[in-house]
């Protein structure tokens, strides 16, 4: 059990589904968001401010051992790209320089399956094949992916990145049939991640027990992490198969949907390549 557990962005969707989850696992939780928390819990503790302020991530890490950094812009639409660079990148970065200055032991960093978007829908993409990302969003995950795994080998800060899905209460279109994570499995991830034994390095995908799934299962992340989803997409499948984009259209060509098509100006032929071989 953590002496102290802090939960950046637990003001937001994820941040208030998975409090419950882990409360248990620690003797004090932080709640800390740029949003007013109303929380009178025992053992709970709530904090307000901008982490990509300077002093806020220092003052939100002091005393803690373990940190779910779910704070920041959650998508590509969230706001302007100056706005998710700045919660994304700035703020992620004085995060992680925090819990280092203040011996933080664990970070699980929110992640996304937008770090992978342009790989073609059809693929199986796991962890270990380079960034491709569907926006801006995106591409600041692969950015805070970078940033764990530095601290991770130079400062000796265990480091979980979860690439969640599509999180909902239930999928809303077709491509949610393989990309959601429910929240009760994203309750049980959070749990996992912050109750697993010591690790280094973690990289894996937050998403249910879907049929449909094409991302890598992560074997052994998931079985070191003891993480097994139970909720699957397919009961909804009748529902929403018709939700779908046009085939042959960029969000149905590729993995990150119609995040792939906004502002996209480039050839989708070659990025439907797969990428060059160095020789």
């Amino acid at each position: 059990m953590w002496n102290r557990l802090l939960i950046t962005g637990a003001a937001g969707e994820i941040g208030t589904v998975i409090r419950t989850a882990v409360t248990q696992s620690a003797r004090c939780v932080r709640l800390h968001d740029r949003r007013t928390i109303a929380d009178q819990s025992a053992g709970v503790e709530t904090m307000q401010g901008d982490l990509a302020e300077p002093g806020i991530a220092l003052a939100a890490t002091q005393g803690v051992d373990c940190v779910i950094h779910l704070a920041g812009v959650p998508r590509e639409t969230g706001g302007t790209h100056a706005d998710i660079l700045q919660a994304n990148v700035i703020g992620c970065h004085q995060l992680f320089e925090a819990a280092r200055i203040n011996g933080v032991r664990r970070v699980i960093f929110a992640s996304s399956n937008h770090v992978i978007g342009f790989y073609p829908a059809e693929d199986t993409v796991g962890t270990t094949e380079p960034p491709r990302p569907s926006g801006i969003y995106g591409a600041t995950k692969v950015f805070g992916e970078a940033l764990g795994r530095l601290y991770a080998d130079k400062h000796g800060i265990e480091v979980a990145c979860l690439r969640i899905g599509a999180f909902r209460a239930r999928p809303g279109n077709a491509r949610e049939l393989g990309a959601w994570i429910s929240h009760g499995d994203m309750a049980r991830l959070a749990r996992c991640c912050v109750e697993a034994p010591p690790f280094h390095f973690l990289v894996l995908y937050g998403v249910s027990a879907n049929a449909r799934a094409r991302w890598g299962r992560d074997e052994t992340a998931r079985t070191h992490i003891g993480f097994n989803p139970i909720d699957d997409a397919e009961v909804f499948a009748s529902e929403i198969e018709a939700i779908a984009p046009e085939p042959g259209s960029i969000e149905a060509r590729f993995h990150g949907g119609t995040v792939c098509r906004l502002g996209f100006s480039g050839d989708e032929a070659r990025v439907s390549r797969p990428p060059a071989r160095a020789p």
